[in-house]
């Protein structure tokens, strides 16, 4: 429905909330006070007219507050890689806005329910209002939300005669974050402003619609934000959980966009829902639902529910916050992707449109949250109440600083930041049958976070049994499963972190870890020799990293080797004070600190067992330089993953060289070069046969090249053949099929299963794997596996599952786990299980001078397995240490 006509059927019907007179003045009627700037007035165009910068949106959200500073003010919260301003705005009565240092501490009490009185409970309850957090434009270019949090602010300050403003402005606390990726909005509206011509087009090929990669949806680093609420490897992230984490609120939504030729989405969710979200916040989400259809249903406005998107995964804008108390929703509006979209029926859907609708659910949900004042702000309480109190599962966490110390230590960190409580074990401590000679820590599950403690520190969070049974019965009828995204998140098992799920609470104490607290660092006196590394963590490889970019001469070892009864394993890296800079100390315990390495210090080079420093099996390290592909054919989520990775986590340089000019350029000045996940036409397509040529030569010439993920299906390719592995049909999958020729053997169908069998696919690829972390061992003879005795757990994605590699050919370095032992965490289909045992993980081959190295899965993605982080160091600095290159 156009616009106009849309404005005109609301004016004509008209529009109240579920406990308003039919008769009462709409949002879309409200007369609004003529002291405060619309958006025209500001900027130029009405709401929905065009798509607003978000530098202007922000600017228009300040201008708003200074006009009505009693009413609105708006607080920084972040700044984005690219230097924008991230912000929200508090909106609400005169009486609320002057007291907000008191609510906050109000709701900081109610928030921890333990010790708090009947009667002081009460009497928060009674005197707090309902805080709602509308969020908007997580994916920049899903863009809509953004225009509609500025009509919802500005409604709510200017409105003078609709009862719904007055109500929310009275009972409600509304908080809107009109811009959370401001990059990734910057972008989508350069590329759409640059395509656009004379009039909007709704043709769905054009241009205006046709994002140049690597689209809006992503922040400056390439990540798909909706999905990195648990792991906070953003500053847009980090931000905006932390103001959450001070406001406490009650409801909250995430406002989308989908598919132009959707309506829109609200919820109830679709099945499966985390077990740990009550049935009243569930109740929550009817609540509102209702309200919304109501109001959609006098606009004239399509919707739909329970479908498509669910509340399991802990990484969402829903999920992470309603697994803090409140009640939490995705929005989704069918976008324009422009100003305008041609449906396949014929309709186009505007712009304006979407505004419309995101700006109607914004108020229906803070009215619904307003009139049910008491009922969500008790609910919020009374969630974290029980959570405080719960007896079911364990009891209790125990991590330990073994095996991993560096990678315990930033895992503590991080759960702190959730505001989930962790405190600090003392070395030498036993605790749940658990020895702990080099400490950890530990998080009681009965504490007012344990909904989102459980879910993220437990080793596994169980599918519905009933859901479960309903996907396998869709695989057998040839229909896809219905999970949205990953089956496993385990926090412990993705950092490589031994845990102890303890039945009872350990009877210790200890120091409360905090999200800012300094990594410990063992630094050693100076010795006369030198020092060496240990390869035990990736905290150790940023260390040598850091020297190597300081230029410190250090030798790597292949194999383990003993000094003065200490036993260093292999990778660990000596560096001799004869060949070192004059201000080796400094640098050693500068860079320990900085990054919270350790390092110990080495009287003489003499050896007990193991190689000597001057044995052709030390190699020297580099300081690497580092290239990956970039640009059409890459996969973005990969690309930022892996970038973010090593440059943010790890302090390592890296050039993005777009992925049609690897064919063709001068690689020689690159010790490693890194193809991402493919998309698109692939490497095939941007590199081709010819120029992976070119790589060939790369790897000769002493070069490592390394593939990510469905990258090794290129380099695996035949016709290209860099490593010796390839990708494996469905087990028992019948083959052939019309490709044999237009005559084909006739046949006979007996029964309904040999009709079953007959209807099978041909050349069937195994089914595809929403998200599972499976063990991965490690072949110790492999240089490459070094500081993973113990091995680890890989995310798997998809359906590639590859050959296992003859000896003679290539070196499995990590490979998955027997069938029994495979799945550390979440749902595997059992064929799958079957097929994936002991097939290979990482695998190696020494080509010319250089190396090959592949990943069968990306072991950067979403920046949140850094219990792989190792394995990607050991391919980006261990393996260039051993080239044949001449230096």
């Amino acid at each position: 429905m156009p616009h106009r006509i849309l404005l005109a059927a609301i004016a004509a019907i008209g529009l109240s909330g579920t406990s308003l007179a039919q008769s009462a003045p709409t949002p879309l009627e409200a007369r609004y006070d003529t002291a405060i700037p619309d958006l025209e007035a500001a900027l130029g165009h009405d709401f929905g007219e065009e798509i607003t910068p978000p530098e202007d949106a922000v600017e228009y959200l300040r201008t708003l507050a200074d006009m009505a500073p009693d009413r609105m003010q708006v607080f920084d919260y972040a700044t984005s890689w690219e230097g924008r301003p991230l912000v929200y705005a508090v909106i609400g009565s005169e009486a609320n806005m002057a007291r907000l240092d008191e609510i906050q501490a109000d709701l900081q009490r109610l928030a921890d329910p333990r010790g708090l009185s009947n009667a002081d409970r009460d009497a928060l309850i009674d005197a707090l209002p309902v805080i709602v957090w509308l969020g908007y434009g997580v994916h920049g270019d899903e863009i809509s939300s953004t225009d509609a949090a500025l009509r919802t602010a500005y409604h709510l300050i200017a409105a003078t005669n609709d009862p719904v403003a007055d109500s929310i402005r009275e009972d409600a606390l509304v908080i809107i974050d009109p811009t959370q990726n401001p990059d990734g909005r910057n972008r989508f509206v350069n590329s759409f402003t640059q395509a656009r011509g004379l009039q909007a087009d709704g043709f769905r090929y054009s241009a205006e619609h046709d994002q140049p990669w690597p689209g809006g949806r992503h922040n400056h680093y390439l990540f798909d934000m909706n999905r990195d609420w648990f792991i906070m490897t953003q500053p847009e992230t980090r931000g905006r959980t932390a103001a959450m984490l001070e406001w406490r609120p009650m409801v909250i939504v995430d406002a989308h966009e989908m598919g132009g030729d959707q309506s829109y989405f609200f919820p109830p969710v679709a099945d499966p829902v985390n077990p740990v979200l009550t049935e009243g916040q569930l109740e929550g989400h009817d609540i509102i639902g209702l309200n919304h259809a109501e109001w959609f249903d006098r606009i004239g406005s399509d919707y739909f529910t329970r479908e498509i998107f669910d509340a399991f995964y802990p990484g969402y804008g829903d999920t992470w916050p309603m697994m803090q108390g409140g009640v939490a929703m995705t929005y989704e509006q069918g976008s324009a992707r422009g100003l305008v979209w041609t449906r396949r029926n014929g309709e186009d859907l505007t712009y304006a449109e979407g505004v419309t609708n995101h700006f109607i659910a914004s108020l229906s949900t803070a009215q619904a949250a307003a009139e049910n004042r008491e009922r969500f702000v008790r609910g919020f309480h009374d969630v974290r109440a029980a959570a405080s109190n719960n007896g079911e599962g364990p009891a209790s966490i125990i991590l330990s600083r073994e095996t991993n110390r560096w990678g315990a230590e930033r895992l503590a960190r991080l759960i702190a930041r959730q505001g989930i409580e962790i405190s600090r074990i003392d070395a030498g401590t036993t605790a749940c049958g658990t020895s702990l000679p080099e400490g950890g820590f530990l998080v009681q599950l009965n504490q007012p976070a344990g909904q989102l403690a459980r879910t993220l520190l437990e080793r596994d969070t169980p599918l519905p049994e009933d859901f479960l049974d309903s996907q396998e019965d869709r695989r057998t009828r040839g229909l896809d499963h219905e999970l949205y995204d990953v089956t496993a998140w385990s926090l412990p098992v993705m950092f490589n972190v031994q845990s102890t799920e303890c039945a009872n609470r350990p009877n210790l104490s200890g120091e409360a870890v905090t999200a800012d607290d300094a990594m410990p660092a063992g630094v050693a006196d100076s010795a006369r020799f030198g020092y060496v590394i240990p390869w035990t963590d990736a905290g150790q490889a940023r260390l040598v990293a850091a020297l190597a970019a300081e230029g410190v001469p250090m030798r790597t070892a292949a194999s383990e080797f003993t000094i003065d009864g200490e036993t260093f394993p292999a990778g660990s890296v000596v560096i001799a004070r004869t060949s070192a800079p004059a201000n080796l100390d400094s640098l050693m315990r500068l860079n320990a600190r900085m990054i919270g390495a350790s390092y110990a210090g080495l009287a003489t080079s003499w050896t007990e067992r193991g190689p000597n420093f001057g044995s052709s099996q030390f190699a020297d390290i580099i300081a690497p330089r580092i290239a990956m592909a970039w640009g059409e054919g890459t996969d973005a989520n990969s690309v930022g993953g892996l970038r973010y990775v090593l440059e943010r986590r790890y302090g390592l340089p890296v050039t993005v060289i777009r992925a049609s000019r690897l064919g063709g350029a001068d690689l020689s000045g690159f010790d490693v070069l890194i193809l991402p996940e493919q998309s698109g036409g692939g490497y095939g397509a941007e590199i081709g046969e010819s120029g992976a040529g070119n790589l060939s030569r790369f790897a000769q010439g002493g070069g490592t090249l390394i593939a990510l993920g469905d990258a090794t299906r290129f380099i695996t390719d035949p016709d290209i053949n860099l490593l010796p592995l390839r990708r494996e049909r469905a087990a028992d999958t019948p083959t052939g099929g019309s490709g044999e020729g237009a005559l084909v053997s006739g046949s006979v169908i007996e029964d309904d299963a040999a009709l079953q069998a007959a209807l099978e696919p041909r050349n069937a690829r195994p089914d595809t794997s929403p998200g599972a972390l499976l063990n991965v061992t490690a072949n110790a003879d492999a240089f490459l596996s070094a500081g993973y005795t113990q091995g680890a757990a890989a995310m798997v994605t998809g359906s590639d599952i590859y050959t296992a590699v003859p000896l003679d050919e290539a070196d499995t370095v990590l490979r998955f786990a027997g069938p029994e032992d495979l799945v550390a965490s979440g749902y595997l289909w059992e064929e799958n299980i079957a097929q994936t045992a002991y097939k290979p993980f990482m695998v190696s081959r020494r080509s010319g001078a250089g190396f090959v190295v592949a990943f069968t899965q990306d072991p950067t993605a979403r920046g949140y397995q850094e219990g792989l982080d190792l394995a990607l160091l050991n391919a980006v600095i261990l393996a260039p240490a051993r080239s044949y290159r001449l230096r």
